[in-house]
């Protein structure tokens, strides 16, 4: 006999010891951690920037636009909500998505395991192409 189940199908876990119970009564949605692994600032990229973000249950990145730069996403594990402009739509491991300059984008954790995302930005010029 099979017996599967998926921890994302759970209730997800409140107990008076769980983050998910104890974030619960913050003023802010926002609850990631971001690390920036190539950039400019501190490598040879002239214009790539590389990311790792994971958001925690129940939370959320800081939304925010860029108006010359372009992004692209990687979900490494998790669930999520992406936004993009005025579209939403659903998120999971496994899936790559693009962010046009200048669309306001945030991202959302759905499901009980926090949402991990590594991403890649890069600055374009006047006319589109990179700078």
């Amino acid at each position: 006999m099979r017996y599967v189940i998926n921890i994302q199908d759970l209730k997800p876990d409140e107990d008076k010891r769980s983050l998910r119970f104890n974030v619960k009564s913050r003023k802010s949605e926002v609850l990631r951690d971001t690390y920036f692994l190539i950039d400019p600032e501190n490598s040879s990229s002239r214009n790539l920037k590389m990311g790792h973000t994971t958001i925690y249950p129940t939370g959320k990145t800081t939304g925010h636009v860029h108006e010359d730069i372009e992004e692209v996403y990687f979900v490494v594990s998790g669930e999520g909500l992406m936004k993009i402009g005025k579209e939403e739509f659903p998120i999971k491991a496994g899936d790559a998505f693009y962010v046009p300059p200048g669309e306001y984008h945030t991202t959302y954790q759905k499901g009980n395991l926090p949402l991990t995302v590594v991403w890649v930005t890069c600055h374009l010029t006047n006319n589109g192409s990179e700078t």
